[in-house]
């Protein structure tokens, strides 16, 4: 039945798009791709045999699947495996991998589709985007079946802080998130589309609450349609993951990017600013703290250091652990400034830094994705070919009572004002 229907959509795609001045390859290749996004079920449960495999190899299940860990994750497969009896969604496959998948307090460690349904050159081409509305890819995708002019009535009113509301995913348009006849499991529905890719009443996100403002997120990527997933992500000041409520003013929780990844600045006689953004391996941002390195190392040397690392997903430690060694030469007091998008290495740095003397911890608490990590990115295919298993390799179990809940600043500031103008002015003893 599924080589009918290719063959049946090949001929269509080339009777449409040769009107379109597409080559026939191009149109046998979304043919194909139409073919594999209309057989949208998965073998699910050999796919979940395979990833509890592969998933004892990893030094984070090692570490803590023992004693009564053994139980609580036979268990979990066991229930799973009972929900796979026959072929169930790849969507619904993807959130249960991952239920198996937390079991194991390791935030690096993921599973996602194996690949773009489209690809960057077909998203970069006019022709192809033109004529994207009428394939099977855009017109299978799937949709909510609600009123959407009633629903942005009613979430226009919902207040600020409530997960439901009205949202600008940047990339895609206009998006409504409400909760389903299911508690705490909410559809995130594309209200008004601002990309050729994307149409009213589909559906960009899937979330479903954890525990407290921690929500699993299933997001799929703004052009290529490939099922991005969280294991958990922090729901605050109107933003989760991609997902962001209109706000006031500036979004002050944001890093700066004005001046890249590597900045200092002198604010007061007094005072210092360092902005680290990354501590990446990227042959670019190698290049970047050399150069800043040079520049900088001799100059640090104020009785007051903001480092700021918002947004700061982590890299390597030979790029941050120089600064750790000038700032406690400096005998300055250190204020660190993290946002949920500090982690990893950027984490660890965190510590380190608060174990000097003369240290204090601003801002939002870290992402937790600290106690283990990725330095080959080995990845595996599932068995269905439908997901990548993409295993840590890395252990730093010390700092395991941060993974996933993050490393908790000692005084938070205020989301409606600029953060570096409200350190200041703890530094000047303007506040308590």
């Amino acid at each position: 039945m599924k080589t009918k229907l290719t063959t049946v959509l090949t001929a269509l795609f080339l009777m449409i798009f040769a009107f379109g001045n597409l080559s026939a390859a191009s149109a046998q290749n979304i043919a194909r791709q139409a073919g594999a996004q209309t057989s949208p079920l998965c073998d699910c449960k050999t796919d979940l045999d395979f990833l509890a495999t592969k998933m004892q190899d990893m030094v984070s299940y090692k570490k803590q699947i023992k004693g009564d860990m053994v139980s609580e994750f036979q268990k979990t497969y066991h229930s799973l495996s009972e929900e796979m009896k026959s072929s169930i969604s790849k969507v619904d496959c993807l959130f249960k991998l991952n239920t198996l998948l937390s079991v194991v307090k390791d935030k690096h460690a993921s599973i996602a589709s194996t690949s773009d349904i489209i690809t960057k050159e077909q998203y970069q081409d006019s022709i192809y985007r033109m004529n994207f509305k009428q394939t099977a890819i855009f017109k299978e995708h799937p949709t909510a079946a609600i009123n959407l002019t009633e629903l942005r009535t009613r979430l226009s009113q919902m207040p600020f802080e409530n997960i439901e509301g009205v949202y600008t995913d940047r990339y895609v348009g206009e998006i409504g998130v409400y909760e389903t006849t299911t508690k705490g499991n909410y559809i995130a529905v594309v209200l008004e589309a601002t990309s050729d890719f994307w149409g009213t009443g589909q559906i960009a996100y899937q979330i479903n609450k954890i525990e407290g403002d921690e929500y699993q997120v299933l997001r799929y990527h703004p052009y290529s349609r490939k099922l991005w997933f969280q294991k958990s992500m922090l729901a605050y000041n109107g933003k989760l993951w991609g997902l962001q409520k209109e706000l006031q003013g500036p979004n002050h929780a944001e890093a700066p990017s004005e001046n890249g990844d590597w900045e200092f600045k002198q604010l007061t006689n007094d005072t210092q600013y360092l902005y680290f953004g990354s501590f990446s391996n990227r042959k670019s941002n190698v290049e970047a703290f050399k150069k800043f390195y040079a520049e900088h190392k001799d100059n640090i040397n104020a009785p007051n250091v903001i480092v700021d690392l918002r947004n700061n997903g982590g890299g390597n430690s030979k790029y941050s652990d120089p600064f750790v060694k000038i700032l406690k030469k400096s005998g300055a007091k250190v204020y660190v400034i993290t946002n949920y998008f500090t982690g990893s290495n950027g984490e660890q740095f965190t510590l380190k830094l608060k174990k000097l003397n003369n240290t204090v911890h601003l801002g939002q608490r870290t992402n937790g994705i600290i106690a283990y990590g990725m330095n080959y990115g080995t990845s595996y295919d599932s068995p269905t070919g439908n997901f990548s298993f993409t295993p840590t390799d890395m252990n730093f179990h010390k700092f395991i009572q941060y993974e996933m809940v993050g490393i908790q600043p000692e005084i938070k500031l205020d989301f409606s004002r600029d953060w570096i103008a409200q350190t200041q002015e703890i530094i000047e003893g303007q506040l308590p």
